[in-house]
C-alpha cells in the first residue's frame, strides 16, 4: 500500500494550488505523523522546497524541528539554482561570439516559466541541446574558459557529454551537452523543430522550447528514467510536477485530440498522476482523460536488470536475479512505462516485457563488443 509520505508528496507535486487541492491536502494533514522520514523522503524526490511551499500557504501545524529542516533545503536550493543560473548566462556569453545558442531543457527552464518562485524546482546539472554541428565548437570554447570537458574518445559523438563549471562559491555546477544523433537507438532528443521561446530575466536571457515540445521530452525523459528506477532510487516526484505544471498552465493552448492519438502514453501517465493529486475542475472539460483511484501498487519498480546492474547479481544470488529480471512489473510500472490500459497488464507482464529485455540485453552487448 502507499505510505503516507508518499501521498502526501505526489499530492504536492504541483506548482500551482487550487480548492480540490486544499481541501485534500487539509485531509491528508488531519491524520499525518510521519513528519520525522519527510524531509529525506522529499529531498529523494526534489520535492523539499516545493513541499514546503504548499504546507507553508495551507498554515500547517508542522513540528517545529520538521519545519526548520524543510525551510533550510529551501533556502538551500534557492542559492544553488542562483548558482546555476549564473554559470548559465556565463556559458550563453562565452557561446555569443561563435553565435552558439543552445535551448535550456528541464531544471532552470521550467524553474523560471512553470514555478511561482523558481526555488521551488530544484535543479542538479544544466541541461543544454545542441543543433549537431555546434557540439565540437561548444567544447572547445568551454575549454578555453576553463572548464573541464570530456572530449568524446570516438568520431562519433555521444548524445549527452559531461562538463563541469569552475568553482563558483563552493559549487562546481555540471553541464550536460546533448544533441539529437539520428544514427542512434535513444529517440530522446528528437524534436524540437518549432522556434524556441526566450526567456527574459532581470540578469539575462536564455532559450527554451515551446510547451508542447516540452512536454513531450518530459515525457520521453520519464520514460527512459523508467529503465532505471529502484526502490531505493525511485521515480521523482519532481518530474511528475514539471509535467502537471506545464499541462495546467498550458491545457487550453494544447491540442488534446492530437495528443490523444498521437501520444497515448502521455495520455497513461497523466491519469496515474492524476489519480495522487486532484485534477482543477476548469480542466476537466479540456483534458481527455478519466479520474481513477491510486493503484495498490503504485510506486513499486520492478528488480533484476537492468534496473540493478549485472554486477549486483551477488546481492540477490545468480538465480533470483534471473528470476526477478524477467518476473512481471507492477500494473503502475506497466502502465506508466508501456501507456497501456490495465486490461493489458496481464499480457505486457508475462510476454511484452521480457522480449524487451531481451532486446535491451542484446543490445547492450552489442555495444559492449563494439559493434
Amino acid at each position: 500500500m502507499l505510505t503516507p509520505t508518499y501521498r502526501l508528496l505526489a499530492l504536492c507535486a504541483r506548482a500551482e494550488r487550487h480548492p480540490a487541492f486544499d481541501e485534500e491536502l487539509a485531509r491528508q494533514l488531519r491524520g499525518f505523523t510521519d513528519w520525522n522520514e519527510l524531509p529525506a523522503q522529499a529531498e529523494i524526490h526534489g520535492m523539499s522546497p516545493l513541499l514546503w511551499h504548499h504546507l507553508r500557504n495551507a498554515q500547517a501545524q508542522i513540528p517545529v524541528e520538521t519545519a526548520r529542516i524543510l525551510r533550510g533545503l529551501y533556502l538551500r536550493h534557492r542559492l544553488n539554482n542562483q548558482i546555476h543560473l549564473r554559470v548559465l548566462l556565463e556559458i550563453l556569453g562565452i557561446f555569443q561570439k561563435e553565435n552558439i545558442r543552445p535551448l535550456v531543457l528541464k531544471g532552470l527552464a521550467l524553474a523560471h516559466t512553470l514555478y511561482p518562485d523558481p526555488a521551488l524546482r530544484p535543479v542538479s546539472d544544466l541541461d543544454l541541446l545542441f543543433k549537431r554541428g555546434e557540439v565540437l565548437p561548444a567544447l572547445c570554447l568551454l575549454k578555453e574558459a576553463g572548464f573541464e570537458v570530456n572530449f568524446p574518445t570516438s568520431k562519433r559523438i555521444p548524445k549527452s557529454i559531461v562538463i563541469t563549471a569552475p568553482l563558483r562559491d563552493g559549487i562546481r555546477v555540471g553541464i550536460e551537452a546533448h544533441h539529437y544523433d539520428p544514427r542512434g537507438r535513444d529517440d530522446e532528443f528528437i524534436g524540437f523543430d518549432s522556434p524556441p521561446e526566450a526567456v527574459r530575466l532581470d540578469e539575462g536571457t536564455f532559450l527554451a522550447p515551446p510547451p508542447l515540445e516540452t512536454l513531450l521530452y518530459l515525457s520521453r525523459h520519464l520514460g527512459r528514467h523508467l529503465l532505471e528506477t529502484t526502490a531505493e532510487h525511485p521515480l521523482q516526484l519532481k518530474w511528475t510536477a514539471d509535467i502537471i505544471s506545464l499541462v495546467e498552465r498550458h491545457a487550453a493552448s494544447l491540442d488534446w485530440e492530437a495528443l490523444r492519438r498521437t501520444q497515448p502514453k502521455l495520455l497513461t501517465r497523466l491519469e496515474l498522476f492524476y489519480s495522487l493529486t486532484p485534477m482543477s475542475p476548469a480542466l476537466s472539460g479540456i483534458l481527455p482523460i478519466c479520474p481513477i483511484s491510486p493503484l495498490a501498487d503504485c510506486n513499486q519498480y520492478p528488480s533484476g536488470w537492468p534496473h540493478h546492474k549485472i554486477s549486483q547479481w551477488k546481492r540477490f544470488g545468480f538465480w533470483r536475479f534471473l528470476r526477478l529480471t524477467f518476473s512481471p512489473p507492477s500494473v503502475w510500472w506497466l502502465r506508466l512505462t508501456y501507456g497501456i490500459e490495465e486490461r493489458s497488464a496481464f499480457c505486457y507482464g508475462r510476454m511484452i516485457h521480457p522480449l524487451r529485455v531481451i532486446n535491451l540485453a542484446f543490445w547492450a552487448v552489442m555495444d559492449w563488443l563494439g559493434w
